[in-house]
């Protein structure tokens, strides 16, 4: 009987991204470097787990194998899905695993360098952390990382793209199942029937799929409403392929439009032209956010903004589809864009406890500009 495998990505480029790991820990000074987000672990050795709240521990030396501590439940996971590290039995769940951590790496004998604990992400809670801070006499780092994560690989990003066509049916059955004297539990079946039968594998987050008002609150689900004439609609869902998702926002109206809810809508999409016209390898995050901004300021004052005009997507978890979210578009932001980079452009714009309108697109940043990934059109749908 063969065994069953899920894998993903082939061993060289698993290992090209435990390098360039490394390489960074030889600029840190780090001789041991401890990480504990499933993504991190997920990147770096394929396993991968929808129970992300039961701990794990990837240790990568700066020579020989990276080993990955799981609770024994855990193992069969690996087994199928892991590439290039060795599994070690440590703990039982429901116990703490920060001693049975430190003592297999004093067993190993890999506490006479320095060792860092990579504390991005908020999977593992801070007792336990700081636990193995004080235990491996370790320093904290941020980020490492999530720097190298930023840049996608070829095949990272056929799986994005892949990704974003199971999306855009998603998008396209909620839009063709809305009308007025529709119930939003209904829409949001038909999307996430679409999205399943259309390929998508487990979801980092349930779609978001509501009307009206809800329209208008961040962040609010589906909640029972039915659409009366002039509700608006708003979609916002990504598909999985290999644990990426390629998000997108999509929105509609029942029966005719309003001034307010056009007016949202343009403004929207001429935000998203702005960016993506800004978008080039080499160019600065500062610069792109600049133009977003320059658009939506005359109405700053009376709708609800995040100041945020892109979010780095690639391989995530739930509950965020950013995959990097230290890395923004805003005006904050340092950074300069490179061929590679995958962001969320989230312009739903609202007003506050009464309606909203907008779009978003998942684009790769090339050497010329950039990819726009959804092949749905940028326009308030009238149902």
């Amino acid at each position: 009987m063969t065994e069953p495998r899920e894998i993903f990505f082939d061993a060289i480029e698993y290992q090209q991204r435990i390098d360039k790991v490394r390489e960074e820990m030889v600029k840190a000074g780090v001789d041991l470097l401890i990480m504990t987000n499933p993504a991190h672990v997920c990147y770096l050795v394929g396993h991968f787990t929808q129970a992300v709240h039961d701990l794990m521990f990837l240790a990568l030396p700066m020579e020989g194998t990276p080993f990955l501590q799981l609770p024994q439940f855990e193992h069969p996971r690996y087994h199928v899905s892991g590439v290039g590290a060795e599994v070690v039995s440590s703990w039982n769940l429901g116990t703490n695993p920060a001693d049975a951590v430190v003592r297999e790496i004093e067993r190993r004998g890999l506490r006479s360098g320095s060792t860092a604990v990579e504390v991005s992400g908020s999977y593992t809670p801070f007792t336990v952390i700081a636990q193995l801070l004080d235990g491996l006499d370790a320093k904290p780092l941020q980020n490492l990382v999530d720097e190298i994560r930023l840049v996608k690989s070829s095949s990272e990003l056929t799986y994005l793209r892949e990704a974003a066509r199971i999306t855009d049916a998603g998008a396209q059955a909620a839009l063709d199942s809305f009308r007025e004297g529709a119930v939003d539990h209904d829409v949001a079946a038909s999307s996430l029937a679409a999205l399943v039968s259309s390929g998508s594998e487990a979801l980092t987050i349930d779609p978001f799929i509501c009307f009206g008002w809800r329209t208008a609150a961040p962040h609010t689900n589906r909640g029972g409403d039915v659409a009366q004439a002039e509700d608006p609609l708003f979609i916002e869902l990504g598909a999985s392929r290999a644990r990426y998702t390629a998000p997108l926002m999509r929105s509609a109206v029942a029966t005719r439009t309003t001034t307010a809810l056009t007016e949202l809508a343009d403004v929207s999409d001429e935000i998203i032209t702005a960016v993506c016209d800004t978008t080039k390898a080499g160019v600065p995050v500062a610069e792109v956010a600049a133009a977003g901004c320059k658009v939506i300021k005359p109405i700053l004052s009376r709708v609800l903004w995040h100041h945020t005009y892109g979010y780095s997507v690639g391989l995530s978890f739930a509950p965020s589809w950013a995959d990097c979210s230290h890395f923004l578009i805003n005006e904050k932001n340092k950074g300069v864009l490179e061929t590679g980079m995958v962001f969320h452009l989230p312009t739903q714009i609202r007003v506050d406890r009464q309606y909203g309108a907008g779009f978003s697109e998942t684009i790769i940043v090339t050497d010329n500009g950039c990819e726009i990934l959804s092949q749905l059109p940028r326009q308030l749908v009238v149902r």
